[in-house]
């Protein structure tokens, strides 16, 4: 009889990057009027490449109906990856929160419950790919179990900020 917990299916490939994660709406601060924004794959039909992060995004906030579209006008627009800004319009992220000195940051809810599962976790095993995921590079001390109940404590507060 297996006594340990089934793992739930958002979480069942711990090898998800960055990339994988922009696929769902990516949560920014508009620009316009400092709500909250999405940024989607704007895509019409099949994706142009299989390349997720160079994928057409379209910025909407709901709010102030701000609209825009990447790449615009510079059709050789590169995205930018890492830190707590969107990789496409690098607007700063709407999930993001000072924790234990540190900003925690994440782009969507499925960003959030990775990071939650993980850092819940009683024992985090290496996949195949060891040291090549995202899991695997994230910070000291978002790894570091005595900053565990903090962490959480902030992922929560930022769901809190999200519609239902």
């Amino acid at each position: 009889m297996n006594t340990q917990p089934s793992v739930p299916k958002r979480f069942a490939d711990p090898t998800v990057s960055l990339y994988d994660l922009s696929t769902d709406p990516i949560h920014a601060v508009c620009p316009a009027c400092q709500a909250r924004a999405e940024v989607v794959p704007w895509l019409d039909g099949e994706p142009p490449s299989r390349w997720v992060d160079m994928w057409p995004r379209r910025m909407v906030c709901r709010t102030c109906h701000y609209v825009r579209n990447w790449p615009d006008e510079d059709k050789n627009a590169s995205s930018g990856w890492g830190g707590p800004v969107d990789p496409f319009f690098r607007q700063p992220l709407w999930l993001q929160a000072d924790c234990c000195g540190h900003t925690l940051w994440a782009f969507n809810v499925r960003h959030l419950d990775i990071l939650e599962n993980y850092v819940s976790a009683q024992l985090r095993e290496r996949g195949e790919y060891v040291g090549l995921t995202m899991l695997a590079r994230l910070p000291a001390w978002l790894k570091s179990s005595k900053n565990r109940t903090e962490i959480l404590r902030t992922i929560n507060r930022l769901r809190e900020t999200l519609p239902e």
